[in-house]
C-alpha cells in the first residue's frame, strides 16, 4: 500500500498572554524602577553627571534611545528641584526640545512639549519668558495644524498655556492664545477639544479678575459663554468639566460687576447666569448611559461645586497636608491652577511647594519646621483620630448589621406556612 502522507500541518505558536508581562515591559520596569532607587540616593554631582549623560543620549540618532532619556528627565524635573543644574545646559535642552516638536515620532514630540512646561515650571520668571517668546509661534503652528496627530496637539496647547500662564505679562498676548483655544472648543477629537478647554479656563484664571467692565460683557459673556454652554453637551467627561469650570469662573467673575452694570447689559448677564445655572443643575443631577458608574459619580460631585459657586456664591476651596503643616486654597482661580500645577508635576509636587520659590509664593506656603518632639506628637494624634475614626466606622456597619438581621427575622415570622 502506498505510504500515507503526513497532513499534519505545523501548528502556529500560542497566542502572547496579554495579562502577564513581556520580556520588554519586564526590563522597562526594572529599569525604571533602578532609575527611581538612584534618584533617591544621589547628590546634586551625580545628578549633574547623570543629567549630562541623558542629555547626550537625547541627541543620538536612534528613536528608542532619545525617548528613554527623555523620559528620565522628565522623572528628574518631577521629582527634583534643579534649577542650576538645568541652566547651565539651557542651549541644549532648547535644541532637543526643538528637534523634539519638529518629530515625525507621536511620543518624542508629546514628551517634548512636557519638556518644555515642566522646564519652565522649574526656571520660574527667570527663564520662562524668553522660552516663552522662543517657542510661541511654534507651538500654536503645531495645536492648530489639523493635519497633525490629536494627542500632539493636545500637548503643545496645554503647553503653551503653562509658559504662557508663567511667562507672560502681555494681556493681548495672553487673549490671543485664549482666543485660539475657544476656536477648538468644538474640535472632532476629543484630546484637542480637552486640552483646550482646559487651558482656557487656566488662562481665564488670571485675566479675568483685571478684565474690564467691556470686555467682559463683550468677550466673555455674549461669546465665550454660550460656545461653553455648548460644549457641555459633548460626551467627553474631561472636555464637560473643564467647559463648566471655566463657566463657573466667568460667573464669578460677573458676580464682582454686581451693581455696577447698565440695565441692558443687566438684563444679558442676568438671562445668561439663569441659562447657566439650569444647565449645571441638569448635569448635576442626570447622567449619561454610556458612563460607568465612577464616571457618573465623578460627574455630578463636580457639576454641584460648580452649581454652589455658581447659584449659592460659595467659595471654592483645596487642601492638602506637607511635612505636618496643611495648606488652604480659597477661591476659585487658585483651585484651577492648583490642579493644573498638580497635572503637570505629579508625585513631585510637594517636593516643588517646598523647594520651588515659585510655586510656594503662589499659593502663600510657609514651612514651618517642627520640633523632633512636636513632630512626634502630631503623628501620634493622627494615628488616634484614625483609630477613633476606624473604630466608628466599626460601630456604624456593626448596627447597620444588627437592624438588617431583625428585618428579615420580622420578615420570616409574618410568613405562614
Amino acid at each position: 500500500m502506498p505510504r500515507r502522507k503526513n497532513r499534519n500541518k505545523t501548528r502556529a505558536p500560542p497566542p502572547p498572554d496579554l495579562d502577564s508581562p513581556s520580556r520588554g515591559d519586564s526590563e522597562t520596569a526594572s529599569v525604571a524602577t533602578d532609575f527611581s532607587e538612584i534618584l533617591s540616593s544621589a547628590n546634586e554631582a551625580s545628578l549633574e553627571d547623570i543629567v549630562k549623560d541623558l542629555l547626550d543620549d537625547m541627541q543620538e540618532k536612534r528613536t528608542s534611545t532619545r525617548l528613554k532619556a527623555l523620559k528620565k528627565v522628565l522623572k528628574i524635573l518631577q521629582t527634583k528641584f534643579l534649577p542650576e543644574i538645568f541652566d547651565s545646559c539651557l542651549i541644549t535642552l532648547q535644541s532637543c526640545v526643538s528637534n523634539g516638536l519638529r518629530s515625525k515620532d507621536t511620543k518624542e514630540a508629546v514628551l517634548s512639549c512636557q519638556l518644555l512646561g515642566l522646564l519652565c515650571i522649574t526656571f520660574g520668571q527667570e527663564n520662562t519668558p524668553s522660552l516663552f517668546t522662543s517657542y510661541r509661534k511654534s507651538l500654536e503652528t503645531i495645536g492648530s495644524d489639523r493635519s497633525k496627530n490629536s494627542v500632539v496637539r493636545g500637548s503643545a496647547l496645554r503647553t503653551l498655556a503653562m509658559i504662557t500662564f508663567l511667562g507672560c505679562d502681555d494681556a493681548q498676548a495672553l487673549e490671543q492664545i485664549m482666543a485660539l483655544n475657544q476656536s477648538m472648543f468644538k474640535a472632532r477629537d476629543s484630546a484637542v477639544s480637552e486640552a483646550a478647554t482646559s487651558s482656557w479656563g487656566l488662562l481665564a484664571s488670571v485675566i479675568l479678575k483685571s478684565t474690564k467692565q467691556s470686555n467682559l460683557m463683550s468677550k466673555y459673556i455674549e461669546k465665550t459663554a454660550p460656545l461653553l454652554l455648548d460644549t457641555l453637551d459633548c460626551k467627553d467627561a474631561e472636555t464637560k468639566q473643564n467647559a463648566g469650570r471655566a463657566l463657573a469662573l466667568i460667573s464669578e467673575a460677573c458676580a464682582r460687576l454686581e451693581g455696577k452694570l447698565e440695565e441692558k447689559d443687566a438684563e444679558v448677564v442676568g438671562e445668561m447666569m439663569d441659562d447657566i445655572i439650569d444647565k449645571l443643575e441638569d448635569l448635576a443631577t442626570t447622567t449619561n448611559k454610556s458612563q460607568n458608574r465612577k464616571e457618573k459619580a465623578r460627574q455630578r460631585a463636580s457639576f454641584r461645586e460648580f452649581l454652589a459657586s455658581v447659584r449659592d456664591g460659595e467659595e471654592a476651596h483645596e487642601s492638602f497636608t506637607i511635612d505636618s503643616n496643611e495648606v488652604e486654597i480659597d477661591g476659585l482661580a487658585k483651585c484651577v491652577q492648583f490642579g493644573e500645577l498638580r497635572r503637570w508635576i505629579g508625585v513631585g509636587f510637594q517636593t516643588h511647594i517646598r523647594d520651588n520659590p515659585l510655586i510656594s509664593d503662589m499659593f502663600g506656603f510657609v514651612l514651618e519646621s517642627l520640633s523632633q518632639g512636636e513632630a512626634r506628637e502630631a503623628r501620634e494624634d493622627k494615628i488616634y483620630f484614625a483609630k477613633i475614626h476606624s473604630r466608628a466606622k466599626k460601630e456604624k456597619y456593626q448596627k447597620r448589621r444588627i437592624k438588617k438581621t431583625q428585618a428579615l427575622v420580622r420578615t420570616d415570622e409574618d410568613v405562614e406556612y
